[in-house]
């Protein structure tokens, strides 16, 4: 019988046959992975890039057909912006008894618009303290705990930390993709 690791963040052909002894690890990565620190460590280093960025750059592509910086932070702010009701569908699945914190109160910057880099910056900002609040009173096991969640006309078995670390690796391959566009070598 052949079982799979159904991790989203693993990019690895995990498939292995089961052994009677073998004890089969659902997601493996993720078990090791403290998640608010790979969100804090993304964001931080989001935040340096930003910081040694400056407004001229902000049009600035790696080529015509590319997004340019401000389209990729935008892109950034409206996704991580977009994962927050199946953060609270899942809080509410896994714990019940907690209250769903206060996100979304903010009138984020349109896709299409010429937001500057200090908008962008707060934009950001307000987002992932968003995205803190729906994870911080959550328990390490509350956050492993596999719920329900339809998403796109699927019905997903996924967990807050998966969804998470997903968010968190976006974010990366977006500050990499960002480094590339300004000649910035990481």
């Amino acid at each position: 019988m052949w079982s799979s690791c159904p991790a989203a963040v693993v990019v690895r052909h995990c498939a292995r046959r089961r052994r009677r002894w073998e004890q089969l690890e659902v997601n493996i990565i993720a078990h090791f992975v403290n998640v608010q620190a790979a969100l804090a460590e993304n964001f931080d280093e989001l935040r340096a890039l930003l910081d040694s960025c400056a407004d001229q750059h902000l049009a600035d592509r790696l080529t015509p057909a590319e997004w340019s910086v401000r389209e990729i932070l935008l892109h950034l702010v409206h996704s991580e912006r977009w994962l927050h009701p199946q953060l609270m569908l899942l809080r509410r699945e896994v714990a019940p008894q907690l209250a769903i914190p206060r996100v979304g109160g903010v009138t984020l910057p349109d896709t299409e618009s010429e937001a500057s880099l200090p908008e962008l910056r707060w934009a950001l900002t307000s987002v992932r303290e968003d995205t803190e609040r729906l994870l911080d009173d959550l328990s390490a096991a509350q956050l492993r705990e596999p719920a329900n969640i339809e998403l796109d006309g699927d019905v997903l078995d996924v967990s807050l930390r998966t969804i998470a670390l997903t968010a968190a690796d976006h974010q990366l391959f977006h500050v990499r993709q960002i480094q590339r566009t300004l000649g910035i070598v990481p």
